[in-house]
């Protein structure tokens, strides 16, 4: 964790360079725990769809465990108030790791790091500030090695989705999460490799209505993955198809 911070620490005033005037950028510590939980629940609250995020869906205590014990979170101020975050989770050998969602080999697990919750003031949105969220936490992902950035969002977030697609983190699975208490929860499994360069075939495109990924796992199972949203007369799509196969 000394090395992540380092990184974490050292990319925050590249970051602060690029906010919009008025905003200040730091590291969160366990001191900002209240903080980011109220910004969560303000967030969550206005969502237009309640599927969009489940808190049903996390693992342990999602806040500590971001705040420099299992992970590494940057803030946005407007001021004193906390008006954004990007959490980024660094899980070590005993902790739950969705790089075995993929399934990634045993051995690369350890470069796996999760880009597990990026949040945005509903009054704040539309500035850029989930890209820039993005971006650092990859920044971070890439200084220390960690080749494999992973996440899980809901089918029906597309703006969610769709962001994390405009960075390289491409949607490659539908997975069960499962919910806190039982019951199925299904979410989008999200993965970007660094060492990678995939470049979308056309000539396997198809569109999705994003209300109808959930029943294509076929889709998925064949190789192929969700490369953008599109907006087609006001209805939003995922567009779907395999990479091209590497030149020999």
């Amino acid at each position: 964790m000394p090395e992540a911070l380092d990184a974490a620490g050292g990319l925050v005033a590249e970051l602060a360079r690029t906010l919009p005037p008025g905003l200040a950028a730091r590291m969160l510590d366990p001191a900002d725990a209240d903080a980011m939980r109220a910004l969560r629940r303000r967030v969550i609250e206005t969502l237009d769809d309640p599927d969009h995020y489940r808190v049903a869906g996390e693992v342990g205590d999602f806040v500590l465990d971001h705040l420099n014990t299992k992970g590494v979170t940057v803030g946005l101020f407007l001021g004193s108030e906390l008006v954004a975050y990007g959490a980024l989770g660094l899980p070590g050998p005993g902790d739950h790791n969705r790089g075995r969602d993929l399934p990634l080999p045993e051995a690369e697990l350890p470069l796996v790091a999760h880009l597990s919750s990026a949040m945005v003031d509903p009054a704040l949105r539309g500035r850029g500030l989930h890209h820039r969220m993005i971006d650092w936490r990859i920044a971070v992902a890439d200084r220390i090695g960690r080749r494999h950035s992973l996440t899980t969002v809901s089918p029906r977030n597309h703006r969610s989705w769709g962001h994390l697609a405009v960075h390289g983190v491409y949607p490659k699975r539908l997975i069960d999460v499962g919910a806190k208490g039982g019951g199925s929860l299904l979410r989008l499994l999200v993965h970007r490799d660094a060492l990678a360069q995939p470049v979308f075939d056309p000539a396997t495109a198809s569109l999705v209505p994003v209300e109808e990924i959930v029943g294509r796992g076929d889709l998925f199972a064949r190789g192929e993955q969700v490369w953008c949203r599109l907006d087609q007369g006001g209805r939003w799509f995922a567009l779907f198809g395999r990479a091209r196969a590497a030149a020999v």
